[in-house]
């Protein structure tokens, strides 16, 4: 379930302490504001079209919009190639073996489901790095070509030898068997939680005879086997595709909401600068805009001039935000009551206001953007990261039973969120916690990390697959230099252990999650703030916003309403 926006009243002491701190906005990522703008954008946080436009129940794929135009950044390349690729329109020219849903729902689209017995469409030999991938025999690209296994293998051991393929670090090469048959090759078993998605959901095929005929290698036009077909190109100015009335999968009932094809004609229109987005849906240039500046938006919200127009969709980016402690006894927040206190000073709505209202608050280090969010009820565990309210006195009890002294406390940030970091300050310091920011970059700030005797506290942003994967990324004691303690130096095998447990496919269970994130507050050892959100725009008479693989708008599979 996605959040709402979270919309709150800032509390007159938090805004009297960021008056002392003269605290500023200057997020890169355009999404924080001022306390006026929150105001004005209270209607953003009751707008009821975000639940709506993904309700399953509205999905009809009966009406055929003529075209749609849509607002995109700018794209310089249409290389369909690596792990990461988020070209626009390639989710609906090009097609892998497997996708996945917004819900992280895998389903087959060249690979044979009706196949296989380790996985549908796959087959594994136990204890060996082999698995047989079967497809369809009857795959057409645009080209009229037939898209084999040799394709399949083709298309993987280049992108694998050429690109970036992130996660792909134990496969070998792929081989066709036959015309419908492909084996991949692994240095070793695969089980570690996601890598078959990774792997077989991040690479899309194509026919090698169509990617040899392409004069740019595919790089300023388009040949796949998807829903879409290639029309024309400009380089940083718009991509147009249309509907490919000769689509292979003829099947109606192997097809999935990802693969319709709802309108005839699609431009992408390459429009980075905000103010120019909003001006092109408030003239009627563009109909739809992919990820819409927050401050953007209220002219498109309840009682604003152009909500008659259109709709809005939040969804939360994959960001986790959180503050982590230092748990090394070179530090004072290697006092387990000193962090309880921390924790439970910290008033995540008053921070979310103060800085314009562009974000949610996370009920744990747990953001709903990833597909293993719902596994846990995280709002209903009873810590410091789901309370209500900040508690005074239970506040003070902590720091009473802790062996502060009042020395200042180091909040290590990135410069890009110093305003953040401020304002925990503030918070922090009407408790009679005293903090100061050490802003650092990028380059030192992993060297700064491993000194225990640096920083006290952490805010700092992470991401994954899946959110055990952000957090083996913070706290795995693989991913830290030592290896025998967490990059926050906190030393806690048990948790380590459950930690790596959890990051496996068989382990990842919630269950699991839920015991290991309550470890995590038991001992204060991190704490999720918020995470960002983003706004697409849609045309009125759109009832449901399709998104696939890792949220990514897919237009042409949206469904709309007979005018």
């Amino acid at each position: 379930m996605k959040k709402k926006i979270v919309s709150v009243i800032m509390a007159a002491t938090l805004a009297a302490s960021l008056t002392a701190c003269g605290g500023s906005s200057s997020s890169s990522d355009s999404s924080q504001g001022t306390a006026e703008q929150s105001e004005a954008m209270q209607s953003v946080a009751d707008v009821s079209n975000s639940a709506d436009l993904t309700d399953k129940a509205n999905i009809d794929n009966s009406v055929e919009r003529e075209s749609i135009n849509i607002a995109w950044q700018a794209a310089t390349t249409l290389e369909p190639w690596g792990t990461n690729n988020d070209i626009p329109g390639n989710y609906e020219v090009y097609e892998m073996l497997y996708e996945v849903t917004a819900d992280g729902e895998r389903y087959g689209i060249l690979a044979d489901e009706s196949k296989g017995d380790f996985e549908p469409g796959c087959d594994h030999e136990d204890g060996t790095g082999v698995y047989t991938i079967y497809i369809y025999d009857y795959i057409k690209d645009h080209n009229g070509n037939a898209v084999t296994a040799d394709d399949v293998a083709f298309s993987y051991n280049y992108q694998f030898n050429n690109q970036t393929t992130s996660g792909w670090d134990d496969f070998v090469e792929a081989t066709a068997v036959d015309d419908s048959t492909v084996q991949f090759e692994f240095t070793k078993e695969q089980s570690n939680l996601g890598w078959f998605d990774n792997f077989f959901a991040r690479c899309f095929i194509i026919d090698e005879d169509s990617f040899n005929a392409s004069s740019s290698k595919l790089a300023n036009d388009m040949v796949g086997t998807g829903p879409y077909k290639f029309v024309s190109y400009s380089s940083g100015s718009s991509l147009v595709i249309e509907k490919n009335d000769d689509y292979w999968q003829t099947d109606e009932s192997l097809r999935h909401q990802e693969q319709q094809a709802n309108v005839r004609t699609i431009t992408y229109q390459f429009i980075s600068e905000n103010a120019q987005r909003e001006n092109a849906v408030a003239t009627g240039s563009v109909d739809m805009v992919q990820d819409m500046a927050y401050d953007s938006l209220t002219e498109f919200v309840d009682g604003g001039k152009y909500a008659d127009l259109v709709k809005v969709q939040a969804y939360s980016q994959k960001f986790i935000y959180y503050l982590d402690a230092n748990g090394s006894s070179q530090s004072p927040m290697g006092d387990k009551n000193l962090r309880l206190a921390v924790y439970n000073a910290i008033d995540q709505d008053g921070i979310i206001t103060a800085l314009g209202g562009a974000y949610t608050r996370l009920y744990a280090y747990a953001n709903d953007y990833y597909s293993d969010y719902t596994m846990v009820d995280w709002e209903s565990l009873d810590n410091y990261n789901s309370k209500t309210s900040v508690d005074a006195e239970l506040v003070q009890s902590y720091l009473d039973a802790s062996s502060y002294n009042g020395e200042s406390l180091v909040i290590m940030v990135n410069p890009e969120f110093a305003d953040t970091a401020t304002i925990i300050a503030a918070q922090l310091a009407a408790f009679g916690i005293n903090a100061e920011l050490l802003q650092v970059d990028a380059a030192t700030g992993n060297t700064t990390l491993a000194d225990p005797s640096a920083w006290d506290m952490y805010f700092g942003m992470m991401a994954g697959d899946y959110n055990v994967q952000a957090w083996a990324h913070d706290f795995s004691y693989n991913n830290s230099s030592s290896g025998t303690e967490t990059t926050t130096h906190i030393v806690d095998d048990e948790w380590n252990d459950l930690l790596n447990l959890c990051n496996t496919e068989d382990g990842h269970t919630a269950e699991n999650m839920q015991a290991w994130w309550e470890m995590a507050a038991e001992n204060a050892y991190t704490m999720g703030v918020y995470a960002g959100n983003n706004y697409n725009i849609v045309p009125a008479d759109c009832v449901y916003v399709c998104q696939g693989d890792k949220l990514t708008f897919l237009p042409g599979a949206c469904c709309f309403s007979a005018q």
